[in-house]
């Protein structure tokens, strides 16, 4: 096992296996507007909308452990289960909060004789779920 850098669920992404290349964040508020008499909207904050997270993740899947970590996002996706999400920093592990997968998506690039990819990339959406979505820190 190599040195981890994040953990989502079962998946373990790590710097041999599956690579985190980047991670985007998204936070939302909702401000419902209504017309009023002048020519001003009245806008008032309600809630909190979603807070997702994107992680670029990368693996070539000649090497050992990137496509098993795959399948354990998959299988994490098809549940429809919240999982708890960790990043490393530095020795320490920060917990992001509870999180479902929402998309999954796969590219294979530079074709190996055996017809599979020698480099895949992956975009996995996550959405913060529960009371604290988004962390403890936030």
């Amino acid at each position: 096992m190599a040195f981890p850098l994040a953990v989502i669920g079962p998946a373990v992404l790590e710097v041999i296996g599956i690579n985190p290349q980047g991670f985007d964040r998204s936070d939302s508020a909702l401000w419902p507007s209504h017309p009023v008499f002048d020519d001003d909207p009245f806008i008032q904050p309600t809630a909190g909308g979603e807070s997702t997270e994107t992680a670029h993740l990368a693996c070539r899947p000649h090497v050992m452990g990137g496509l098993a970590n795959y399948e354990a996002l998959k299988g994490v996706l098809r549940a429809r289960q919240p999982v708890p999400f960790l990043r490393m920093s530095g020795l320490v592990g920060g917990y992001m909060g509870m999180v479902g997968v929402r998309q999954i998506t796969r590219e294979e690039r530079k074709l190996a004789p055996d017809g599979t990819g020698y480099r895949w990339e992956f975009t996995v959406e996550l959405v913060y779920v529960g009371r604290r979505a988004g962390g403890i820190l936030w």
